[in-house]
């Protein structure tokens, strides 16, 4: 397994971060697109946007499910391209400067802050763009700031959360992860939640001290070995450490969340076909995939991710292995040829091409 990290995991909101302009207020077909994204088949999603600026060129609502579609394709300059063509078609787009400032956050927290900014001088109580400042802050060592941010964030909803994840995370990083502790437990300990709001509690408390605490969570979900390199990863976290973004994701789980991620080994990940509704599914997903691909599949294994969609548990069928980012480019591309959607994800460790 490769060396954890401690990561930002970037994954597009469910409730779209276009602001006011959203579903039901475009062109005639938009709807099913939207519904497509926030699905998990950004390729759809493009195409029908796509069709829809040929009839209606430089709509703005077209232009911004068009560029989260790209977003979630791993294609940032074309995603960025169709954002800056929505701001042409209205300059106080929030939706699109949401989608700009994320493509920047890996590269230039500042800017990004800075378009999160612009959006809330448009939509003062927008809770993404809020949530999405307080990332950007968290980037550049502000911890302070983007607990603000994301206290903020949970006052115009207070059940959002992954504005509550970041705000404990980021209260471990300051140097108070007994904060972190009282408000990641109750998330963590809730009916149904996600193995990635468990493993964020372990890193918390793991910074806390507690690393036996820690170890009994993560012993629930991984090998005795990768259990150890967790800790590890997560004991280096200290205060104020540079935390390393990692852009990516599909546009249909949680929103944008600070996570500390355990990846599977090989690092870079693909995304096959929808979400399942449970584990069994979603094996059973894989098992199909691998009779009608097994030129492709034959010699892989599954590495099935449970995620948060609307705040519900589903599971995603993801392979691994890998050697370089443009590998699973190619692999993705073999996959489309048979109907089946394939798309590269962020997890921490991973290449996004996200």
């Amino acid at each position: 397994m490769r060396g954890f990290t401690l990561g930002l995991l970037i994954v597009l909101a469910a409730c779209s971060p276009r602001g006011s302009t959203g579903v039901g207020t475009g062109p005639p077909g938009l709807d099913i697109a939207d519904n497509a994204l926030h699905g998990g088949s950004p390729e759809l999603a493009l195409q029908i946007s796509s069709n829809i600026l040929v009839q209606h060129p430089g709509n703005e609502a077209a232009l911004l499910t068009r560029g989260e579609a790209l977003t979630a394709l791993g294609r940032p300059d074309e995603a960025a391209a169709s954002f800056q063509a929505a701001l042409a078609a209205n300059p106080q787009s929030v939706g699109a400067m949401i989608g700009l400032g994320r493509l920047r956050l890996a590269s230039d927290p500042a800017g990004a802050e800075q378009l999160f900014l612009d959006a809330l001088s448009h939509e003062p109580r927008n809770g993404v763009a809020l949530n999405d400042l307080g990332i950007a802050r968290d980037l550049q060592g502000r911890h302070g700031e983007a607990q603000a941010a994301y206290r903020q964030a949970l006052g115009v909803n207070p059940d959002m959360t992954a504005a509550q994840v970041n705000l404990a995370l980021s209260l471990a990083m300051g140097g108070q992860p007994q904060q972190g502790v009282q408000l990641l437990r109750p998330l963590a300990d809730a009916p149904g939640a996600t193995r990635q709001v468990r493993h964020d509690l372990a890193a918390v408390l793991t910074m806390s001290g507690d690393r036996a605490g820690a170890q009994r969570i993560l012993s629930k979900d991984l090998p005795p070995n990768e259990v150890q390199q967790a800790l590890d990863a997560f004991a280096s976290a200290q205060p104020n450490a540079a935390a390393t973004l990692l852009a990516g994701g599909a546009p249909a789980e949680t929103p944008a969340a600070l996570t500390l991620a355990t990846p599977p080994s090989g690092g870079i990940l693909v995304q096959l076909a929808g979400a399942s509704p449970s584990r069994e599914d979603a094996e059973r997903k894989w098992q199909l995939l691998q009779r009608q691909m097994p030129d492709l599949l034959q010699a892989r294994e599954p590495t099935i991710a449970e995620v948060a969609r609307n705040g519900q548990p589903t599971w995603r069928v993801r392979t691994s292995g890998f050697a370089a980012a443009a590998d699973a480019t190619t692999f993705c591309d073999q996959v489309r040829k048979t109907g089946t959607t394939c798309i590269l994800v962020q997890d921490s460790g991973s290449i996004s091409s996200q």
